[in-house]
C-alpha cells in the first residue's frame, strides 16, 4: 500500500509516499542507548543536552561506554555546536534550504554547495529523567566541517537544543539510502511531536491518503509537520512544506514576509529606555485593541531599563586610572626616539623608574619580532649580498641586529653603524665583541635626522675619498613614518654629500611606498548578542591634548570581526632616496578619490608599505588586501616559512561609517607630513557618524588618544570567553530558579558591554547591571539597546545602574534587596590586577543572598617551569649569538603566548601554587603575623593576604630559564575558563618569571616556588639554594653551635647567685614531677650532643 502524507518531506523538499519515496530516513537502528535493555522508543522523550557538561565527558562511565574509542560507537572527537552563527551563515549560499530530521541531506547539500566536508558521526543526549550521568542515548547525525576544523550542524533545531554534543565516529558512521516505509514515517512522527510540539499543533489533522489500504489509516495519523515557525532554534535555517501547503522556506540570509491576511504587527520600539518593553501586550496589534483583555496572571517587568534617566548623579570616587582611556595610540613626531630617550635616561638613574620593566618589554619585542621576520631578514640579507664590494655601508639604527651583523662581515668594504641611543649603541658594540665581528658604532644623541649631527659622526668614520656610500636602515613603522626613516635618510645622504662630495650614495632600501584602500573592520555579532554599537569606540574623536591617529591592527589576525578590503588601493605617497635632496619635508596635503569594488561597510583606511632595492620588494601588505594571496616563503630546508612582519597595519579610522556598493566613490583629505605621521579626514557624506560622547578621555593625569582600553577590542574576538561564562550562568540562573520558585536576582558588577548579564536576562533573570567608566556604561546602555527585544522575548529585565564601582553598593539604598547570583570577570593577566579580590569579597558580603552563588566562586594560579630561550631560534638559524639582547631586556616577568615561541616544559603538569577561595578571602593579616607557617611573607612592604610553597620534580632534564604562570576560574556546574598555554582563549597571554640565571635541571630534580599574593598583585620566586648559600649557612650554624656552650658557661653563675638570693618554697608532687622532666639527662661517654 502507498500513502502520501502532505506534512512530511523528502530532501528536495517534495511530498513524501510510502513505498516509493527515497532518501536518508531515520530508524530505530540510527539510536544507540547506554543502557542496552532500554527499548528505543521508551528513549525518544526526555532527551537533553548533557547535564554537567564538560566534566561529565571524563567522569561519567555510562557516557564512555558509549562514545568512548572502546564504546559501543567509537568516536575519535567529539566537541559541543551551537546555533550556527551569521558568521558561518555568511559562508554557505543564501538560498541553501535545510530540513528537519534530515541531518545526513543537509551535510551532503551544503558540501556540494559550500565545499565544506561532510563530518559523520553521532549526537549524543542525555536521558534527563534518569540520575545526571546515569544514562545516554545517541542519534546518528551528519553535519559539516569549516577548513580550520571548527563544526557547523545547518540542520534545524528545536529550541530545547540552542547546543548539541556531536561526536565524530571513528567507523565514518554509514547511512544508506532507502525507500520510505511505514514504521519509518511513524518515527518521524514521534520525533517531531516531540521536538516541534508547536509546529506539529500548528497543522491540520486531515492527511490526503493516495491510494486505500492498510498503509493508508497508518498514514492518516501522521502529523509530521515542516515548516518555518517559531519553534525552530535557528533563523539560519528553513522547512519546507508540502507543495501548495504551508509556509514557503525562508533563504539562510533572508528575512520571511507577513502572509497576506494576517495583521502586521505594530513596530515596537525598544531604544527606548523610559517604560517598560514587553512584547506580548505591544503584539496584539490594532485588531486585539477591540477586544476584551485576556485574564492572566501580573505580569512581571521585561525589557531594559536605564536607572541612571532623569536622576541626579551621586558623587563618586575618581575611577582609577587603569580604567580610563589608552595612550598606545600611532603617530607623533619620531615616536621610537621618544622611546629610546627614555630608556638612555633610565639608565642614566641611580634607581630604575617606574616605566622600566615596560621601556625593557617594549623594544625586546620589538627586537624578537624583527629577527623572526624571515621575509624581512630575507630581503636585507639579499640586498647585502648585492652591493658594491667596496662599497662603505652605513647603518642607521640597530635594526634588528642581523643586517649590521651582516654588514660587520663583509670582506671588503668598510661601515659604520649609528643609533640615536647610547644604551642601543653600547649593546650593537657588546653584540659584535661577543660574535668576533668590528664595526664602529657611534650614538648620535640628538637625532639621526639632524643633519649636523649626523655629518659631524660621519667625518670621523666616512673617507673623503669614498667612492661608493651606501646608507642601510630599518627605521620604517606601521605607518611607515612615524620613526622618522624619511628625515633620517635624507640628513643621512645629504651629510654624506658633504664628507665625501665624489661619492655615488645609495640607499637600501632604495624606495619606499606607502599605499591605502579602503576596509572595513567591525564586529557585528558575538555568541547571541548584536555587538555592533561597539563599532563607535574605533571612531576615535579629538580632545584637547589628543588628535585623530592610526592604530596599529594585524588585519590577517581578526576572528569574530568583519575584516575585509572594499576597494583596489592607491598609492598614497612614495620616497627614492637616492634623490634625497630632492625630497620636501613638509606637510602636503592631497585629496584621494577611492572607488569601491565590493559592497559594505566603510568605517577606516588601512596603510600599509612596500621596500624595494632592484628587483628585491619586501611588504607589508595583508593578506585581506591581495585578490591572490602569495604563498608562504620556503626555508632552508624547503619547508614552509611560518613569519609575518614585525610591522601591523597601520589603520586610520574615520569619524563613521559608510554604507558603500560596487562602483561607489569616497573622497578622502589626506595630510603627509614625512616627520611626523599621515592623518585622513572623509570629504564625503558618512551614513553614520560617530556619536558626539565617543571621545578619548583627557585629566591632569592622562591624555589618551583611545576612549578605552585595546584589550576590550581583543574580547570582542574571543569566543571561548563568552561561551565558557554563559554555560556557566545559564547553569546558575536554572538551578536558582527550581530552588527559589521564581524570578532570579542577578548582579553583573563590572558588567563593560553587559555580555555576561544579558545571558542571564535571555533565561528570564532580574538582571542588574554595573559599570564604573561612564563611557563604557553609554556604550553598554547601547549594546543592550540593541538586544532588548530578544531579552523581553524571553521575559528578562535589565537594569542599567548609574556608573560606579560594585563595591559602593548597598542594599536599601542603591538596590532594593539581595541577588542570587553575582556575575563578574574582573580577571587581568596577574588574574588580581583589576580588583576581583575587593569585588567578589564585597559582593559574597554585603549583596549576596543566602544560598546564592558567586561566578566565578575560586580562583587557581598555577606555575610550570618551563625552557624558554627567546633569542635561541634566532641563534640557531643565523649562527650567531645574542646574549647581549637577553641582558640588556631583562626583565623579571614577561606577558606572552607561551604556544607562539618554541620551549619545553620541564615538568608534565603544573602545580598549584595558590588557590584563592572568593567566597572566604583572608583578612590582611596584622603586621608581622605569620602567613607562612612562622614567617611573614610581604609585597609591597605589608603582609601578603596568603603565601604557599610548591615542590614540582623535574620529569625532563633540560635549562630552567622560568616558570610559567597562568589562572584557572571556576566557574561552577564543571565549567572553567583559563588562560592557560593551551586554552583556546584570546583576551590574556600568559605570564613568564624569568630567573635571574638560567640554570641546568636533572630529570628527577625537585624545584620550588614561593607564591603569594596580596588584594592585586601575584607574586612567584624561584627557591633555589646554591652550593655557595648552603656552604655559607653551614659555616655561620656551626660558629652559631660553637659560641652556645660558652655563653652558657656564662650566664650559669650568675643564675646560681640569683637562685641563691630567691627565698624557697615548698613544692607541689606534680611541681616536681615537672621539675625532674626538665632536668637533662647524662650522657655516656662518647655519645653524640642532639642537633
Amino acid at each position: 500500500a502507498m500513502a502520501a502524507s502532505t506534512r512530511l518531506c523528502d530532501e528536495h523538499g517534495r511530498e513524501v509516499v510510502i513505498g516509493r519515496t527515497s532518501g536518508y530516513w531515520l530508524s530505530p537502528a540510527d539510536f544507540v542507548c547506554s543502557e542496552e535493555s532500554a527499548d528505543v522508543c521508551d528513549c525518544l522523550d526526555g532527551l537533553g543536552f548533557p547535564r554537567d557538561w564538560p566534566a561529565v565527558y571524563s567522569q561519567s562511565a555510562a557516557l564512555k561506554s558509549l562514545v568512548g574509542k572502546r564504546g559501543r560507537i567509537p568516536s575519535k572527537r567529539a566537541a559541543v555546536a551551537g546555533v550556527p552563527t551569521p558568521e558561518q551563515k555568511a559562508k554557505v549560499p543564501a538560498d541553501l534550504v535545510c530540513y528537519r530530521l534530515q541531518s545526513f541531506a543537509n551535510a551532503e547539500r551544503v558540501a556540494q554547495l559550500a565545499g565544506l566536508p561532510v563530518v559523520r558521526g553521532w549526537a549524543v543526549f542525555e536521558r534527563l529523567d534518569r540520575p545526571p550521568g546515569a544514562a545516554f542515548v545517541a542519534e546518528r547525525h551528519w553535519w559539516n566541517s569549516f577548513p580550520d576544523g571548527s563544526w557547523v550542524d545547518m540542520t534545524p533545531r528545536p529550541e530545547a537544543y540552542p547546543s548539541l554534543l556531536l561526536a565524530e565516529a571513528a567507523n565514518a558512521a554509514p547511512k544508506c539510502r532507502s525507500v520510505l516505509s511505514a514504521s519509518d514515517l511513524l518515527l518521524a512522527q514521534r520525533l517531531m511531536h516531540v521536538r516541534f510540539p508547536q509546529a506539529c499543533a500548528s497543522v491540520s489533522n486531515g492527511a490526503r491518503v493516495a491510494s486505500a489500504g492498510a498503509g493508508a489509516s497508518a498514514s492518516a495519523s501522521v502529523c509530521a509537520a515542516v515548516g518555518a515557525s517559531a519553534s525552530a532554534s535557528s533563523a539560519s535555517t528553513a522547512d519546507a512544506s508540502a507543495a501548495g501547503t504551508g509556509p514557503r522556506p525562508k533563504p539562510l540570509n533572508g528575512s520571511s514576509k507577513p502572509t497576506n491576511g494576517s495583521s502586521k504587527a505594530s513596530q515596537l520600539d525598544y531604544s527606548k529606555w523610559s517604560r517598560l518593553v514587553d512584547s506580548d501586550d505591544e503584539d496584539e496589534g490594532a485588531a486585539s485593541a477591540a477586544a476584551a483583555p485576556t485574564e492572566r496572571a501580573p505580569m512581571e517587568d521585561v525589557g531594559a531599563k536605564d536607572l541612571a534617566a532623569g536622576k541626579e548623579p551621586r558623587r563618586q570616587p575618581p575611577i582609577p586610572d587603569y580604567l580610563v582611556g589608552n595612550t598606545g595610540g600611532g603617530g607623533g613626531t619620531n615616536c621610537f626616539l621618544s622611546i629610546c630617550k627614555l630608556f638612555d635616561a633610565d639608565a642614566a638613574k641611580e634607581k630604575a623608574a617606574s616605566n622600566a620593566h615596560q621601556l625593557a618589554q617594549t623594544l625586546g619585542k620589538t627586537f624578537h619580532y624583527g629577527l623572526m621576520d624571515a621575509r624581512r631578514q630575507r630581503f636585507y640579507r639579499d640586498a647585502i649580498a648585492a652591493l658594491p664590494a667596496g662599497a662603505f655601508v652605513v647603518v642607521l639604527g640597530l635594526g634588528s641586529v642581523l643586517p649590521a651583523m651582516q654588514v660587520a662581515r663583509r670582506k671588503q668594504g668598510k661601515g659604520v653603524l649609528l643609533d640615536m641611543s647610547t644604551r642601543l649603541a653600547d649593546l650593537a658594540r657588546e653584540i659584535l665583541k661577543d660574535n668576533s665581528l668590528a664595526l664602529p658604532v657611534t650614538a648620535v644623541t640628538e637625532g639621526l635626522d639632524k643633519e649636523d649631527a649626523v655629518r659631524k659622526a660621519l667625518a670621523k668614520h666616512v673617507p673623503a675619498t669614498a667612492k661608493q656610500v651606501v646608507i642601510l636602515t630599518e627605521l620604517m613603522a606601521p605607518d611607515l613614518l612615524s620613526s622618522g626613516v624619511v628625515p633620517a635618510c635624507r640628513a643621512a645622504h645629504m651629510a654624506v654629500k658633504a664628507v665625501a662630495p665624489r661619492a655615488t650614495v645609495q640607499h637600501l632600501p632604495q624606495i619606499l611606498e606607502l599605499s591605502a584602500t579602503p576596509i572595513e573592520v567591525r564586529s557585528q555579532r558575538l555568541g547571541d548578542f548584536d555587538v555592533r554599537a561597539f563599532n563607535a569606540f574605533r571612531h576615535t574623536s579629538s580632545n584637547d591634548k589628543a588628535d585623530l591617529w592610526w592604530w596599529p591592527v594585524r588585519l590577517d589576525n581578526q576572528p569574530e570581526t568583519v575584516v575585509g578590503a572594499l576597494g583596489p588601493s592607491l598609492s598614497l605617497c612614495g620616497f627614492d632616496f637616492d634623490r634625497s635632496s630632492e625630497i620636501a619635508l613638509e606637510e602636503v596635503r592631497r585629496n584621494l578619490m577611492f572607488t569601491f569594488d565590493q559592497k559594505g561597510r566603510c568605517n577606516a583606511i588601512g596603510l600599509w608599505w612596500t621596500a624595494k632595492f632592484g628587483d628585491l620588494e619586501y611588504s607589508t601588505r595583508p593578506r585581506v588586501a591581495e585578490k591572490a594571496p602569495e604563498p608562504p616563503g620556503k626555508g632552508k630546508d624547503g619547508t614552509e616559512e611560518h613569519s609575518r612582519s614585525e610591522w601591523k597595519q597601520a589603520v586610520h579610522y574615520l569619524a563613521g561609517e559608510t554604507s558603500v556598493f560596487v562602483g561607489d566613490q569616497m573622497e578622502v583629505l589626506v595630510s603627509i607630513a614625512p616627520r611626523f605621521t599621515v592623518r585622513m579626514m572623509q570629504q564625503s557624506a558618512f551614513s553614520v557618524e560617530a556619536p558626539q560622547w565617543v571621545q578619548a578621555p583627557s585629566t591632569a593625569k592622562i591624555s589618551a588618544t583611545l576612549p578605552i582600553l585595546p584589550y576590550h577590542f581583543l574580547m570582542l574576538t574571543d569566543l571561548h570567553r563568552l561561551e565558557a561564562y554563559a554555560a556557566a550562568i545559564r547553569d546558575a540562573v536554572r538551578q536558582q530558579r527550581t530552588r527559589l520558585k521564581r524570578r532570579v536576582r542577578v548582579l553583573d558588577a563590572g558588567c563593560g558591554l553587559g555580555l555576561l548579564g544579558m545571558t542571564a536576562a535571555l533565561e528570564g533573570a532580574e538582571v542588574w547591571m554595573c559599570e564604573a567608566v561612564p563611557i563604557m556604561r553609554q556604550m553598554c546602555r547601547e549594546v543592550i539597546s540593541a538586544n532588548a527585544k530578544d531579552i523581553a522575548s524571553k521575559k528578562g529585565l535589565v537594569n542599567l545602574m548609574p556608573a560606579m564601582m560594585s563595591t559602593r553598593l548597598q542594599v536599601g539604598e542603591d538596590v532594593p534587596e539581595r541577588f542570587d547570583v553575582i556575575v563578574s570577570e574582573v580577571m587581568d593577566i596577574w588574574c588580581l590586577g583589576e580588583g576581583v579580590i575587593p569585588t567578589m569579597r564585597h559582593a559574597h558580603q554585603k549583596l549576596l543572598a543566602q544560598g546564592g552563588v558567586i561566578i566565578p566562586s575560586r580562583l587557581t594560579i598555577y606555575v610550570q617551569p618551563l625552557e624558554l630561550q627567546l633569542w635561541a631560534k634566532a641563534e640557531r638559524d643565523y649562527q650567531t649569538k645574542l646574549t647581549a639582547l637577553g641582558e640588556t631586556f631583562k626583565a623579571k616577568f614577561s606577558p606572552m603566548r607561551i604556544q607562539q615561541f618554541s620551549h619545553r616544559m620541564l615538568c608534565d603538569e603544573p602545580a598549584v601554587a595558590l588557590e584563592i577561595d572568593l567566597c572566604d578571602v583572608p583578612k590582611r593579616p596584622a603586621d608581622g603575623a605569620p602567613n607562612l607557617q612562622n614567617l611573614c611573607i610581604r609585597m609591597g612592604g605589608q603582609p601578603a593576604l596568603r603565601a604557599n610553597i610548591s615542590q614540582m620534580t623535574v620529569s625532563t632534564a633540560g635549562v630552567l630559564s622560568g616558570y610559567g604562570i597562568w589562572w584557572e576560574a571556576d566557574l561552577g556546574n564543571g565549567h572553567q575558563l583559563s588562560n592557560a598555554p593551551t586554552s583556546p582563549q584570546r583576551s590574556w597571554k600568559q605570564l613568564v618569571r624569568w630567573l635571574d640565571k638560567p640554570r641546568f635541571v636533572a630529570d628527577g630534580e625537585p624545584v620550588q616556588v614561593l607564591a603569594c599574593y596580596n588584594e592585586n598583585q601575584v607574586n612567584v620566586e624561584d627557591i633555589h639554594m646554591t652550593d655557595d648559600i648552603v656552604a655559607q649557612c653551614q659555616e655561620q650554624m656551626a660558629a652559631a653551635g660553637a659560641a652556645a656552650p660558652q655563653q652558657q658557661q656564662q650566664q650559669q653563675p650568675e643564675l646560681q647567685q640569683q637562685q641563691q638570693q630567691q627565698p624557697a618554697r615548698p613544692q607541689a608532687p606534680q611541681e616536681q614531677q615537672q621539675a625532674q622532666s626538665r632536668q637533662p639527662k647524662k650522657r655516656q661517654l662518647g655519645q653524640s650532643a642532639p642537633k
